[in-house]
C-alpha cells in the first residue's frame, strides 16, 4: 500500500505543528488509514472512533514493544506506559494510590505556595517567555516534589529531559538517557538506604512488588524516570496553549473570571484542543481490522490525539475552545488501561495557575513583535510565548 499522500508526513520535522490541523482532516476524511513510510512505516488512526478502538484494545493494539516514534534504541523502556495488560495492572497500583482525586486535592497548599513563589520571581516584568518563566519550570518543579527529589535539581533534569527527546527524534545518542537513569539510579539507591518512615510516591517505587516479587532497581528506575519525562512537556504545552487563548479571547478571559467554576471545563478543553499528548505508537498484535484498513501483525500504528480531539464526527466546533463544552469526552489523557496516571495532578497543576495568573494580571497579550515558537515530535504544541501582561 502506498502513502496515499503522506509521504512527508515526519511528526520530527521542524515545522510538524504548523498547520498540523489541515494534515489531520485529509487523514481523516480518506477511505481507510493513512500511511507514511517513514521510521519503517505506519498507519495513522485520525478519527476519534478509530483511536477509541486502539485506546480500549491493548491486546489488539500493544503498548509492550515501545510507545515512541521511531522505536526508542536509546533507553530502555518506560514502565508502565510500555507494558501491556496483566502485568501493567500491577505496575500501576503502586501510582495510582498518591495520584487520586482525593490525595491530589491535599497537595494544592504544595501547589499553590509553587505557583506564587514561580510568579513571584517576574512580579516586575510587563513582558515574558510565559513557557521559560513559567509555564516550563512549574511542572518540572511540581513533578521533583511529587517524586520527593531535590528543587534545586530542576534545571539539570529539564535539560537532560529535553536532549533525550532529541536522542529518541534522530536515534543519535547523545548521552542524555544515560545521565538521565545514573541521576534517578543515585535518587532510588539513596531512597533505599534512608531508614526514615516515608510513605510517598518514591517510597511506594522502592519498596514495591510486582507478581509476589520485588521490583528489580532498573524497574524502579523506570518507573520515576517517567513521571519525570511525562509530567514536564505535556502540562507546559497545556499551560501556555491556555494563555495563548486568553490573549487572544478576552471575552473568554473575562468570563473565566466572572465564573471561576468554568475554569475546570475550561482545562479539559485546553487539554481537547492542544493535545500535548500528540502522538504514540501502538503495534499490531494480530490481523485486524481498523479504520478499513487490514492491518497485520508487527504494523506500527501512530495513535494521533491531537487528530482525534479535532474529529469534527465528534465535536461541534472542534477548532475552538468553549468555556462550557459538554460533554467532553476528549482524549487528552488517553483511555482505558493506559489513561495518563498524572492527569489530576496536572489539572491541579493548571487550575491553580489559571486562578493566581487571574488574580495578579487584568489581561494578556501576545508580543506581536516576538514569534510565538511549536514543537515537534512526540509531544507538539507551544513551546515559546512572548506575552505583554497587564497588572
Amino acid at each position: 500500500m502506498g502513502d496515499q499522500g503522506f509521504a512527508g508526513f515526519d511528526i520530527h520535522a521542524a515545522d510538524a505543528r504548523d498547520g498540523a490541523e489541515h494534515v489531520w482532516a485529509r487523514m481523516r476524511d480518506q477511505p481507510g488509514l493513512a500511511r507514511c513510510s517513514l521510521y519503517g512505516g505506519f498507519h495513522v488512526a485520525a478519527r476519534y472512533d478509530d483511536l477509541m478502538t486502539v485506546l480500549m484494545k491493548p491486546d489488539l493494539f500493544a503498548s509492550g514493544e515501545g510507545i515512541t516514534l521511531p522505536a526508542a534504541t536509546v533507553r530502555s523502556p518506560h514502565i508502565p506506559a510500555e507494558v501491556d495488560p496483566p502485568r501493567h495492572r500491577d505496575y500501576r497500583a503502586l501510582l495510582t494510590r498518591f495520584l487520586t482525586p482525593g490525595a491530589v486535592r491535599a497537595m494544592e497548599p504544595r501547589v499553590r505556595r509553587l505557583v506564587t513563589e514561580l510568579l513571584d520571581r517576574f512580579a516586575d516584568r510587563t513582558q515574558v517567555d510565559f513557557v521559560e518563566v513559567f509555564a516550563r519550570p512549574l511542572p518540572v518543579h511540581a513533578s521533583l516534589d511529587l517524586v520527593g527529589l531535590p528543587p534545586e535539581d530542576a534545571p539539570l533534569l529539564d535539560a537532560l529531559v529535553v536532549e533525550l527527546h532529541e536522542e529518541v527524534a534522530t536515534g543519535v545518542r547523545t548521552g542524555a538517557a544515560a545521565r538521565l537513569t545514573d541521576y534517578v539510579t543515585d535518587a532510588v539507591r539513596a531512597a533505599a538506604a534512608d531508614p526514615s518512615d516515608r510513605d510517598d510516591l518514591m517510597a511506594s517505587i522502592v519498596g514495591g512488588s510486582v507478581a509476589g516479587r520485588p521490583l528489580t532497581l532498573d524497574e524502579q528506575v523506570s518507573m520515576i524516570r517517567l513521571l519525570l519525562i511525562g509530567g514536564f512537556d505535556t502540562t507546559a504545552i497545556a499551560l501556555a496553549t491556555a494563555l495563548w487563548w486568553l490573549a487572544g479571547h478576552p471575552g473568554d478571559l473575562a468570563r473565566l473570571r466572572a465564573e471561576p467554576g468554568l475554569i475546570d471545563g475550561f482545562i479539559e478543553e485546553v487539554v481537547r484542543f492542544t493535545s500535548p499528548s500528540t502522538y504514540l505508537r501502538r503495534v499490531a498484535t494480530s490481523e485486524v481490522d481498523l479504520g478499513g484498513t487490514r492491518l497485520r501483525p508487527g504494523d506500527q500504528l501512530l495513535a494521533a490525539f491531537g487528530a482525534a480531539n479535532r474529529d469534527p464526527a465528534k465535536f461541534d466546533r472542534p477548532d475552538e475552545i468553549l468555556l462550557d463544552r459538554k460533554p467532553n469526552p476528549h482524549l487528552g489523557f488517553g483511555a482505558g488501561h493506559h489513561r495518563c496516571v498524572g492527569s489530576f495532578f496536572a489539572k491541579l497543576e493548571m487550575r491553580v495557575a489559571i486562578e493566581e495568573l487571574l488574580a495578579r494580571y487584568d489581561g494578556f497579550a501576545v508580543d506581536p513583535d516576538r514569534p510565538v515558537r511549536l514543537a515537534s515530535g512526540l509531544n507538539q504544541g507551544i513551546a515559546s510565548l512572548p506575552l505583554i501582561l497587564r497588572r
